[in-house]
């Protein structure tokens, strides 16, 4: 159900307005035109506050309607997580049958990296059901959520609110400031859980339905909630996350999750120092569509005029004009940036060498009818192409590629031994992709775009063998290429891993609480308090001092009860008598 003004509060608007016009009237006996005509500016003014008051009213009672609803949600959840907690097999193991994917629509790359993995377990596995879920869109989210997490985001980050490009500056700011696995924002605190969980009712009670072998996780918003789940109610399902970005963010932490697979050494690094076990973390690299390494092996053994003739007849629209007859110019891709398409391409038609330019303007006819306003000088090819489903097939025919560095355009290029021009990256997880690309040598940043034609320019035309080169760039991208991840994390999902390692991580808490205080085994990155579901967690932390509170010293005395023997600088253990002598008391 709607509960805006489109909805549940448009309704008691209308009613409470009519309500409220009536009452005007009859307090003011208005039931005449000429008593209308009597009216003083003091009446008018107080019939219009009457009407604003009934607006708010009416925000009022639609949200008050939607808090019961939820809470009448919230009873009956419990008890359907109570029944399917009662009623799991969690010994069970064997064939993967079920797989659910999950993934949130907040930018194009969380989503086509789920579908990768679908893709790529079908294609192991044609008998396994999978299912791919989208967090942010109904039923599964409420409109709430999905406007302040999903809608204001991307709004927030594009520039396209008041505050213009402070906003992406104030998001960028929170990601670095969230950047720690023991801070509020990462989801450790049990309030922000508790309200996330509630807007997400419907898809908890997905996963306590459809009762998944193993899920997936491409987004850092379900791998929360089904953590939650297995902490505090002992749901048995295994969960696996696969990080879309080129750095892991401390809101990729999620307590348990059997595996993690992330882009490369640097992203496992990151996960071992916030308490992740090293034989849970695989470089896989971020999963791309399967088509992509197809066709890369289809034109492996062919040379260029072959990979473009072959690339004519694979294409879902006519490019024939821009590519044919078959030469030797590089292909430029510029890729659908928002609002700087334009601008981009007016600089980018201004290289001196003679170059194939193809604007990916996808589904924004807007700005291809002004793109095709644009005088290109005759040394250029030029293609627009809308959506295509080809995509791969023309980044696997191309030397450049113009784009936002997105984790999967990001992937994508590489695989395909592309260079990349770096443009308007968002603050937080962009840029830091970004970074990795001019750390590699496999892409430039562009901070302002006079400069793309000249430096384009001067890559384009070094000798082959010359550093900083075209050829430089595509052997660097290539070198750090991964056109197998999505297979490589499809192979470890249906095999009987993630539930074995479930089962081991349950055996040990079993034998941890035993005892009576919590124990923590060495090498082990989590210790679990199932009452108030407390998660004590070593990582990295903060700058920002924090206060010891009365938590943190039971903690301590916890800990001190089951220390382990000290060791010395060369790895020996120090016995009792290596230790000072105390006088006793007297």
């Amino acid at each position: 159900m709607d509960y805006g003004w489109c909805g549940l509060a448009g309704v008691f608007a209308v009613l409470l307005v009519i309500a409220a016009t009536l009452g005007f009237i009859q307090i003011f006996g208005l039931w005449t035109w000429q008593a209308w005509r009597k009216l003083y500016a003091s009446e008018v003014l107080l019939w219009m506050v009457f009407l604003v008051l009934s607006l708010f009213i009416a925000k009022v009672f639609a949200t008050v309607v939607h808090v019961t609803i939820t809470f009448c949600k919230i009873r009956q959840y419990r008890a359907l997580i109570h029944t399917a907690v009662h009623n799991q097999d969690p010994r069970r193991s064997g064939k993967v049958q079920k797989v659910l994917i999950c993934h949130a629509s907040v930018g194009s790359g969380h989503s086509r990296a789920a579908q990768a993995l679908a893709s790529a377990v079908s294609r192991l596995d044609e008998s396994v059901e999978v299912r791919v879920v989208d967090l942010m869109e109904p039923p599964y989210a409420d409109r709430t959520l999905i406007y302040f997490y999903k809608d204001w985001y991307l709004r927030l980050v594009g520039g396209e609110t008041v505050c213009g490009n402070l906003g992406g500056l104030f998001v960028g700011f929170l990601f670095d400031r969230a950047n720690n696995v023991h801070d509020s924002f990462t989801g450790g605190n049990a309030l922000q859980r508790r309200i996330t969980q509630s807007f997400l009712l419907n898809f908890m009670q997905l996963v306590c339905e459809a009762k998944p072998d193993v899920m997936v996780h491409t987004h850092f918003l379900a791998p929360e909630l089904v953590a939650s789940l297995r902490r505090r109610h002992g749901l048995k399902v295994p969960q696996v996350t696969v990080v879309t970005d080129m750095d892991v963010h401390a809101w990729w932490y999620q307590q348990p999750t059997d595996h993690y697979f992330v882009p490369r050494e640097i992203a496992k690094f990151q996960l071992e120092a916030d308490g992740v076990p090293e034989e849970d973390i695989t470089v896989s690299g971020i999963p791309i569509m399967p088509h992509f390494q197809d066709t890369l092996n289809s034109i492996k053994h062919l040379g260029r005029d072959g990979r473009r003739q072959r690339f004519l007849s694979q294409m879902d629209a006519p490019l024939h004009e821009a590519f044919l007859p078959v030469s030797d110019m590089p292909v430029i891709v510029q890729m659908s940036t928002g609002r700087s398409v334009l601008q981009i391409f007016k600089h980018l038609i201004q290289l001196e060498t003679p170059s194939i330019l193809v604007v990916v303007c996808g589904r924004q006819a807007d700005s291809r009818a002004e793109l095709e306003k644009v005088p290109v000088p005759h040394r250029h090819r030029v293609a627009l192409l809308g959506f295509s489903s080809c995509i791969h097939e023309l980044l696997a025919v191309a030397d450049v590629v113009i784009s936002k560095p997105g984790g999967l355009i990001t992937s994508e290029a590489l695989s395909c031994g592309l260079m990349m021009v770096v443009v308007d990256p968002y603050p937080g997880q962009e840029e830091r992709n970004a970074s990795m690309l001019l750390e590699e040598g496999a892409g430039i940043w562009m901070w302002d775009y006079r400069d793309i034609s000249f430096r384009l320019d001067r890559i384009i035309s070094a000798p082959a063998e010359a550093k900083f080169s075209l050829s430089w760039y595509q052997q660097n991208a290539r070198r750090i290429a991964k056109p197998e991840a999505a297979f490589k994390i499809a192979r470890y999902v249906l095999s009987d891993a993630p539930r074995q390692r479930m089962m081991r991580e349950e055996f040990d808490l079993e034998i941890s609480s035993d005892s009576s205080p919590p124990t923590v085994s060495q090498g082990s990155w989590s210790v679990f308090d199932y009452s108030d579901e407390r998660v004590d967690r070593r990582g990295r932390r903060s700058s920002h001092p924090r206060r010891l509170r009365l938590s943190d010293f039971n903690d301590m005395k916890a800990l001190e009860s089951n220390a382990v023997p000290h060791e010395d600088s060369d790895g020996s253990e120090l016995s009792d008598s290596a230790l000072p002598m105390q006088a006793p008391d007297e």
